[in-house]
């Protein structure tokens, strides 16, 4: 309770302050303040972007503390955060030799210089930092590690967020630098074996079970992740995304169900709640309750009409509930937003092509191509609605466009056949019919599908016989 009056008083005391000097910027008057006055204001204003005036009390600073070097640096500080580097480097030359044992000098220098690009010269002003100084030692060795991040020197990253975290193991930055520098890597074991001799030194450290149940996620080890995320929630019961990924794993594995109750438990802290409505409305489809899928796309909407993917979802919902003009219109109002997005148009044409509107399905097909959407399931699914359609020279040649980027494919192959059969070259459709059911036998419903007349074919009940 006392550090609690104690803030409080402290917080009063700044508030005052600051309304005081504020007051006397803007009768033009001039106040003597207390150096330390003047540094409290300065950090104040610093903090939360109030340049100009903390301007004004490098100025008043400037007046009364004429040869204060201290404010001097902060001045330079003040210029970076300004966006005026060069000006605060001239400043810190000007009193280095003065400052040269001060920490704090070498931390604003290499600040700046990290800001213009100076990666190499920032670690060296670190260094600096770091042999004149005796406090949060872990700070210094994790703006190391920034900035060899910046020169893309990933694993001398790791070594000093290692020192970093040697001194205080729960420095959430350092937890999380590192774990970003093992997802750059790719390196998801290295990250594995970290977090858990991090986690054997601080066993209720919930970033560090959080982190470790990320990287078990990176590599596919689901089961091994929900107990990493299962520790940081009992540790930390309102570690929103540790319930987020945990989510995320649940519907990996097909439990929806436990996944839509763990989004509804991270909605509560008001975190990505467009998204999480989305992934609910997805879970919901999965387990084919499509007005309740409808509910929540709409939900997600509702928070962002610019999510493309959750109109998508609607359409879809909307489609299964039969509502067909809604459908479309929610398709169309997706390739609005994200008009170059080829997925969209295949989902689009495929749409299209089952409301029996074969010209918008053709050119939406042909815009998907377009935009680079090029999937095996785009030509199969282009190449069908132009068999269903009698187009047989256009189905051929998608046909042979889709095969010359899958040429494995074999329910191509199989339309390929039937194009051949409807044009009288049975006996090469026949031979590539054959190739085709030796691997998958399944495939003879597909072709009597679309060349129906082959079930009175000798040739073909001999197949079909064969294959049972």
């Amino acid at each position: 309770m006392e550090n609690f009056d104690d803030n409080y008083l402290n917080n009063q005391g700044l508030t005052e302050l600051a309304g005081k000097f504020e007051q006397m910027v803007k009768q033009g008057s001039s106040q003597y303040y207390e150096v330390d006055d003047l540094e409290d204001l300065l950090e104040h204003y610093m903090i939360h972007h109030r340049f100009d005036l903390a301007f004004k009390v490098i100025e008043t600073a400037k007046e009364q503390y004429p040869y204060n070097k201290q404010m001097t640096i902060k001045e330079a500080e003040l210029l970076s955060l300004s966006d005026k580097p060069t000006e605060a480097l001239v400043l810190l030359d000007e009193v280095e030799t003065l400052e040269f044992f001060n920490p704090e000098y070498h931390l604003v220098r290499a600040n700046v210089l990290s800001q213009i690009g100076k990666y190499q010269n920032a670690i060296h002003a670190l260094q600096n930092a770091l042999e004149y100084s005796t406090e949060e030692l872990d700070t210094i060795y994790l703006n190391i590690a920034v900035e060899h991040q910046n020169l893309e020197q990933y694993h001398q990253a790791i070594e000093f967020l290692e020192k970093a975290l040697e001194i205080n193991s729960n420095n959430e930055d350092a937890i999380y630098e590192m774990a970003y520098c093992f997802e750059l890597i790719k390196d998801y074991e290295a990250g594995i074996q970290m977090f858990k001799r991090l986690i054997d030194a601080q066993p209720y450290n919930a970033h560090a079970w959080y982190n470790l149940g990320t990287f078990h996620q990176s590599s596919f080890d689901y089961e091994k992740a929900l107990i990493a995320f299962d520790y940081a929630l009992v540790i930390d019961e309102d570690f929103s995304a540790a319930f987020f990924n945990k989510a995320n794993i649940l519907v990996r594995l097909e439990r929806y169900e436990e996944a839509i109750e763990l989004y509804h438990k991270a909605l509560a802290f008001e975190m990505l709640d467009s998204l999480i409505y989305f992934y609910i409305g997805d879970c919901y489809d999965h387990l084919e309750n499509h007005k309740q899928a409808l509910v929540f796309f709409e939900k997600a909407l509702k928070k962002d009409r610019n999510m493309a993917e959750a109109w998508i979802g609607a359409s879809s919902s909307l489609d299964m509930l039969n509502r067909q003009l809604e459908a479309l219109e929610y398709a169309k109002q997706a390739i609005k937003i994200d008009g170059e997005n080829g997925e969209y148009w295949h989902y689009q044409a495929g749409l299209q092509a089952k409301y029996k509107l074969h010209d918008e399905a053709f050119v939406s097909y042909e815009k998907a191509i377009g935009f680079g959407f090029t999937k095996e399931e785009l030509w199969e699914d282009y190449v069908e609605l132009c068999l269903q359609v009698k187009l047989n020279e256009i189905a051929l040649e998608n046909i042979n466009r889709g095969l010359a980027l899958h040429p494995d494919n074999l329910l191509l192959q199989v339309y390929k056949s039937v194009y051949l059969y409807r044009n009288r070259d049975e006996e090469n459709g026949f031979e590539l019919l054959v190739s085709v059911l030796l691997k998958e036998p399944s495939l003879i419903e597909e072709f009597i599908l679309f060349y129906p007349k082959g079930i009175e074919l000798e040739e073909i009940q001999y197949l079909i016989e064969s294959k049972k």
